[in-house]
């Protein structure tokens, strides 16, 4: 078994506990995240101890290379199940920093004839949050360190799996659904319209704390500066502006990209240290 595969079996089982114990989410939310979890220990069981005795090596180590992409998809799902309110306090709290640090940033933009610029510029990078766990990915193979694929996802899981199984305990409203005397919003367009609409339709409506786009996107940044330098400073460059983007764009508070960034580094760190014992 692979180091991602054992990282999803203890996520999706340690969900699947944590709903049993909370029994104030009712049945219905229960039923949901144990048929999540038991669907993804499944699909674990099967791609780590049968696909590598029925098919080839080459094709099994590929399918194993890229199901814990669409794991995290269901983790995150299943994450979605405990959202049941708003934790009014906290929420407060990161109301509070962003009007003193978000809030006149954006005005400035604003008024600045450079600021429709980079407002959309950040809302371009903010849609590179999708996609740069499979580029990442597709980097390894490129450069010939596909057997690497293992150290990329014991670094990006943990760091955005952290942040997933943070919504049972911190729950909060995304900056970009408060009305605009709590959250200042970033101006209408295009781009702006398209990150809207993949929201509405691919989310799960709540907001991660720490954000779980900069922790991953960061994480994906650090293994490949790590394993593949050169274009590991370009998926740093990303990963900055796509942190930028999702507090300018109101998808985030700012203390949920800073935790993102700080779930990354530990992630990666903890790993390094690993690596360097064996």
């Amino acid at each position: 078994m692979r180091a991602a595969e054992w990282i999803n079996i203890l996520a999706f089982f340690g969900s699947v506990m944590l709903a049993w114990y909370r029994r104030s989410l009712g049945p219905t939310r229960r039923a949901k995240i144990t048929a999540i979890g038991f669907a993804a220990l499944f699909i674990t069981a099967i791609s780590g101890l049968v696909l590598p005795r029925v098919l080839d090596p080459l094709p099994a180590s590929v399918i194993r290379d890229w199901i814990p992409y669409a794991l995290l998809l269901m983790f995150y799902g299943q994450a979605g199940q405990f959202v049941t309110g708003v934790s009014v306090e906290f929420q407060a709290w990161l109301e509070r920093v962003d009007r003193r640090i978000v809030t006149p940033a954006l005005g400035w933009c604003k008024r600045s004839p450079a600021g429709p610029w980079i407002l959309m510029i950040l809302e371009l990078a903010y849609l590179l949050c999708y996609v740069s766990m499979p580029l990442g990915l597709a980097v390894l193979y490129l450069v010939g360190l596909r057997h690497e694929t293992d150290r990329f996802w014991a670094v990006v899981l943990p760091a955005t799996y952290v942040c997933y199984a943070m919504l049972p305990f911190i729950q909060t409203q995304s900056p970009r659904m408060l009305p605009e005397q709590r959250s200042v919003q970033p101006p209408p367009g295009k781009v702006r319209s398209l990150n809207l609409w993949i929201l509405r339709h691919a989310s799960i409506h709540t907001n991660t704390c720490p954000s779980a786009h900069v922790a991953s996107t960061t994480a994906c940044a650090l293994v490949l500066m790590w394993l593949a330098p050169g274009l590991g400073w370009v998926f740093l460059l990303i990963a900055i502006l796509i942190a930028l983007g999702t507090v300018a764009g109101r998808y985030h508070y700012f203390a949920d990209a800073v935790l993102g960034v700080i779930v990354a580094l530990a992630a990666f760190m903890i790993q390094l240290a690993l690596f360097n014992r064996l």
